[in-house]
């Protein structure tokens, strides 16, 4: 799901690498991680387990500007272990565009049939039909002696006729040609007014204008006040940061946001499926400041910033007093932002030269 921010000129997309396990999705964005300029590029965060396979998602910003815009993409490698199925769903939401990673072994052929099939099936969950979302096929560890020919890899795994390319992520071979896709697909469909309208609603895409930042800044500011936190984040389970006020660790609220919002989703599903209950708000504690987290609306959550020893009966009564409100507002914003996306027609008319704008290898 993009974010447009009108007021700030920055235009926020979400990219997922999905496939089998030890297929090569972790390898494309460690690749860029270290060939990107430093500026191009934020923070890679992952998380591991103790065999050093994906356990949740890994996560790398991407940055390019180009026509006094700031583009944002935020890339995502899911897990590939079947048995993390909950978490790969969760970070499917709201993708603008899915990497379909391919391990080209023949031996990995089923692996390879069993992952496009569970991600049909995810993104059907989602309320996505998989053939309306934009998508490139990766024919990866194409230097390996039992990797299979192309033909017979575009025959099993192509059915869309899409745009594939063949890789060798750990070298970069194919690794930009295959973002770069990604990336211009993106923002092509939200050329489209029709691509937009055949999105799940966890898809379309939000469009922030200077007076929609203005008042969400000024309810987050009353918020802070009345619950006695440092600061608070408004953050979109999709893609991540819509708006913030105040005080919030560590300065990079972009990354925050966008890891906040799968993990405050992973946490509900894990609540969900040990005891078919849902929650409103979960704290988390640090050895200086506390996030308690609180659900606006079915996309959005509100993340307040702060003491240990905040009185926890306060932030409650804020949080309740706000929410409706908040969500209420968030809801205008939802109904205006598809005929709003329309008065970009131009600007993402002439998405090669700004999905390219500046990426470039070091």
């Amino acid at each position: 799901m993009a974010i447009i921010h009108e007021a700030t000129k920055e235009v926020v997309c979400k990219i997922v690498y999905h496939g089998t396990g030890k297929s090569g999705k972790t390898t494309n964005l460690l690749y860029m991680n270290h060939h990107l300029p430093e500026e191009q590029r934020g923070r890679f965060v992952t998380l591991e387990t103790p065999t050093e396979r994906t356990l949740f998602f890994d996560f790398l910003p991407v940055k390019t500007e180009a026509r006094g815009y700031k583009f944002r993409y935020l890339l995502y490698a899911t897990p590939g272990q079947e048995y993390y199925d909950a978490s790969r769903r969760l970070v499917l939401k709201g993708a603008d565009a899915i990497v379909f990673v391919v391990d080209s072994q023949a031996e990995r052929a089923q692996d390879n049939w069993d992952s496009l099939e569970l991600l049909k099936k995810n993104l059907t969950a989602l309320g996505q039909d998989a053939a309306m979302i934009p998508m490139v096929v990766q024919y990866n560890k194409r230097d390996l002696g039992s990797a299979m020919r192309p033909e017979d890899l575009e025959r099993r795994y192509n059915e869309r006729r899409l745009l594939s390319f063949p890789s060798i992520a750990r070298t970069g071979q194919g690794v930009y040609e295959t973002f770069l896709t990604a990336a211009k697909m993106a923002l092509t469909r939200l050329a489209s007014p029709t691509g937009e309208a055949r999105m799940g609603e966890s898809f379309r895409s939000l469009v922030v204008t200077e007076d929609d930042r203005t008042r969400l800044v000024k309810q987050l500011d009353r918020l802070v006040y009345e619950s006695g936190a440092a600061g608070a984040l408004l953050i979109d389970e999709s893609t991540g940061l819509i708006a913030e006020k105040g005080t919030a660790p560590g300065g990079d609220h972009e990354t925050l946001g966008a890891l906040l919002a799968c993990n405050f989703a992973a946490a509900q599903e894990l609540s969900a499926m040990m005891a078919g209950l849902s929650f409103s708000g979960i704290m988390q504690k640090g050895k200086r400041r506390a996030l308690r987290t609180a659900r606006i609306d079915r996309r959005r959550f509100a993340v307040l910033v702060c003491g240990r020893h905040t009185d926890r009966s306060r932030m409650r009564n804020a949080v309740n007093f706000f929410r409706t409100p908040l969500a209420e507002y968030l809801k205008q914003v939802d109904q205006l932002s598809a005929n709003r996306l329309s008065r970009f027609g131009e600007l993402f008319a002439s998405v090669t030269d700004i999905a390219v704008a500046g990426i470039r290898a070091s």
